[in-house]
């Protein structure tokens, strides 16, 4: 019997062949590579990449990052991208496990990809460990967190959980892996974003953490996070 995870990717992979980015859905992922504040020199790891919409945005937008890595759980997804963009870094790995990309990307991005996972501290927590200070983390969706339940409801398709977890469970996991500046927006796409702490504020937070071990009323309004 197949895993969850050898099911998902031999779905993917059925899909590969067929499986193309109109000039609407590059123009859509060109918007959040701007959000992104991706610019050429920079690194860039795409999660979940697909066929390669973001690389397809970037080369249309003349974008020529230092290093870009594209990682997906679909072997065949991959062999498509990697026909289009043969100079991309490729992984066949599944993102809610585990993951060493090497060494740290300027940006993480996941890109109409939240509603297949569900491991949502591996996801968050493999960021946090493949960025470098200074960088961000980003979760989009072309469709909002309404427009994707719409699109779900017209094809007849009935979630498991939410496609596009709560902004008080992002947030949540945002906190737990040391991440800040989180920012929000869900009106003509969805956008969640955060970066990792400087070198210096995060040893100013691991001393304030010990701090609020040893003075438990040191512990202020962020403990709705825990």
């Amino acid at each position: 019997m197949n895993s969850p995870e050898e099911t998902a990717a031999g779905q993917f992979d059925s899909l590969a062949a067929d499986w193309s980015n109109s000039d609407r859905d590059i123009a859509l992922a060109q918007k959040v590579v701007r959000m992104l504040g991706l610019e050429s020199g920079n690194s860039l790891l795409d999660v979940a990449s697909g066929t390669g919409v973001v690389p397809a945005a970037l080369q249309s937008l003349g974008i020529l990052p230092a290093r870009y890595m594209a990682v997906d759980i679909s072997s065949a997804m991959l062999a498509v991208l990697h026909h289009n963009y043969p100079e991309a870094e490729l992984r066949v790995v599944d993102f809610e496990k585990p993951f060493d990309g090497g060494q740290p990307f300027d940006y993480v991005l996941l890109y109409n990809s939240i509603p297949h996972f569900t491991k949502l501290d591996m996801l968050f927590a493999n960021a946090a460990s493949c960025l470098k200070s200074g960088g961000a983390f980003m979760i989009a969706h072309s469709r909002t967190r309404q427009g994707l339940k719409e699109h779900h409801a017209r094809i007849g398709y009935l979630p498991a959980h939410d496609p596009i977890p709560a902004d008080s469970r992002l947030e949540e996991l945002a906190v737990r892996y040391g991440f800040q500046q989180i920012i929000i927006q869900d009106e003509e796409m969805f956008r969640f974003s955060c970066s990792p702490p400087s070198p210096l504020i995060k040893d100013i937070s691991e001393n304030l953490y010990k701090s609020k071990r040893r003075n438990p009323a040191l512990v202020h309004r962020h403990i709705q996070y825990s």
